[in-house]
């Protein structure tokens, strides 16, 4: 029995062999440039991770998930299950805790849930979109919330930049001095002072 010819794509049903063979290495070059994108995103992803265990703990993306999934009530529900099923696990297990477990019920007063929704929206980046009325000690207990997020946030982006600045320094070669760029382009060992290199350049000054 003859081999069954290869199975074609709907987008090169009457195309010449030639086309398609043209079709096959332009998808090729596609899909290995993505998986090269794919792979530089997972490196990424796993150099973030690792900075934020260093930077909130071993639990620091279980936290940033769980936020992530309070932020819709079905998600919010889902976490009030979850962590009810552990207060009981541990009440089982003789851990003394609180009979009623609510953690994600704010009792604070206005003026310091107000002062945190501001610092949070602050430091998530958002403009200043004040949900008081901005004449009230709620209205202002979030707009000084909001500046002090975008203030912690700046701190530590600018501490960040400086270290990193620091390590290429670190890494870096040493800037040239003004005596070695004054060679015009010729190679000068930046080791070596002017003295030190004209001594081990005689030809060179023959031929001046």
């Amino acid at each position: 029995m003859a081999q069954a010819a290869a199975a074609v794509g709907h987008n090169s049903g009457d195309m010449s062999e030639t086309d398609r063979k043209a079709l096959f290495f332009l998808n090729r070059d596609d899909y290995w440039k993505a998986m090269a994108a794919k792979k530089a995103a997972d490196a990424r992803v796993k150099l973030v991770g690792k900075q934020i265990k260093a930077d909130l703990g071993e639990h620091g993306l279980l936290q940033i998930k769980a936020y992530e999934q309070s932020q819709t009530a079905e998600g919010k529900a889902e976490l009030q299950a979850k962590q009810e099923a552990e207060r009981q696990a541990m009440a089982w297990a003789g851990v003394p805790i609180n009979t009623q477990l609510d953690l994600l019920t704010d009792l604070a007063p206005l003026d310091e849930r107000a002062f945190n929704d501001g610092q949070d929206a602050g430091m998530r980046g958002e403009t200043l979109d004040n949900p008081h009325d901005p004449n009230t000690d709620a209205g202002r207990a979030y707009e000084k919330g909001w500046k002090s997020g975008q203030e912690a946030i700046f701190a530590i982006r600018k501490k960040r930049a400086d270290e990193a600045s620091t390590d290429e320094l670190i890494k870096g070669e040493r800037p040239a001095t003004d005596e070695e760029d004054e060679g015009e382009g010729e190679f000068r060992d930046p080791f070596l002072s002017s003295e030190e290199w004209d001594a081990a350049a005689p030809t060179a000054q023959a031929a001046e």
